[in-house]
């Protein structure tokens, strides 16, 4: 729109000299004409300039306010990822939500080519897939933990500023349309328009993110895609022996050939894809080609600990005189 406007006025300029030229050579009242033409710009200038004014702010101020939502979902589902890993961590499957981004490699929240093509929120995912897919670890639970709030992946300090927003709109909207309506139209506070204006829509896209983002409507795409909204894959299911890890590579190959097609097109390169240049590509999903050589061990170690763990009762240990001799040390062994 600024561009626009500023093409208008440079032939608005340009015309002035040259229309006078015109009348001048051929005889006809052009530049009169366009001189009456400005006079009924200027006039409704100085008649409306300054809803013209409010009209120009407003818009400068929402045109791209689309992009607080995207920003918001994309930051929610960062957090989240980490939060998720967290509460699986004691466990020996991998977080469902980590299980759904390989196979369905995640894209950017905008549908715009130049974010598309810098968005590395697969790229964090694949790089916590290779920093835990080869690594022996033990477990002390089947179970993950208790999921933390949509609160906490919102983030308290946004959470803070969006009740702010909301609050000063409200307040301000209020106070000035139960005194007087008219003030919005004849009074100083109706400069005050593009700043209502946008964190009115601030607010509204904050909380399209927020409910976007909710845990109920993952589980629904959790479910839809496995059957189950928390399904229980151990990590050895996605390492390239086994099928899913055979597919998570097929999904990466075709994401990285993806992204890049979208960076030589938007770079107006070639098509075809001869080079991977784009740094915000995944890296190969395991830190090594060749499989650890202790994965039978792997396997050993999980059926004898599901053996453990499915043997294990609880037992009560009933109190004894303390000896004498007893020193007061209590002598706290693992299990």
């Amino acid at each position: 729109m600024l561009s626009k406007m500023k093409m208008v006025i440079f032939w608005a300029v340009i015309a002035y000299p040259a229309t006078w030229f015109l009348q001048v050579v051929f005889k006809i009242p052009i530049f009169n004409e366009y001189k009456e033409i400005l006079g009924l710009f200027y006039t409704a200038f100085y008649s409306w300039w300054d809803w013209m004014l409010i009209a120009l702010f407003s818009y400068l101020v929402t045109r791209d306010i689309i992009n607080i939502k995207y920003e918001t979902m994309e930051k929610i589902r960062s957090t989240r990822l980490v939060t998720e890993m967290e509460r699986w961590i004691e466990t020996p499957y991998i977080p469902p939500i980590m299980a759904y981004y390989l196979i369905n490699p995640p894209q950017a929240v905008s549908t715009d080519i130049r974010i598309v093509v810098d968005n590395r929120f697969y790229q964090r995912v694949i790089t916590f897939f290779r920093d835990r897919i080869y690594i022996n670890a033990s477990f002390s639970s089947l179970d993950p933990l208790e999921r933390d709030s949509n609160i906490k992946n919102i983030g308290y300090k946004d959470l803070a500023t969006l009740i702010a927003a909301f609050s000063f709109v409200l307040g301000w909207f209020g106070a000035i349309t139960l005194t007087d309506p008219s003030k919005w139209v004849y009074g100083w506070e109706r400069f005050s328009i593009p700043l209502v204006l946008y964190l009115s829509l601030y607010t509204s896209m904050k909380l399209q993110a927020i409910m976007e983002m909710r845990y109920s409507k993952l589980d629904k795409v959790l479910t839809k895609h496995f059957g189950e909204a928390e399904p229980h894959y151990r990590w050895r299911e996605f390492f390239p022996d086994q099928p899913k890890g055979e597919i998570l590579l097929l999904a990466w190959r075709a994401e990285c050939e993806k992204r890049q097609r979208y960076t030589n097109m938007l770079h107006g390169g070639h098509m075809e894809v001869q080079q991977y240049t784009n740094p915000a590509l995944a890296p190969y999903p395991y830190p090594s080609q060749e499989l650890p050589h202790w994965i039978d061990e792997l396997d050993n170690y999980y059926a004898d600990k599901m053996d453990l763990m499915a043997n294990s009762e609880p037992k009560t240990i009933p109190l004894k005189k303390k000896n004498k001799q007893q020193n007061n040390v209590v002598n706290f062994k693992r299990k």
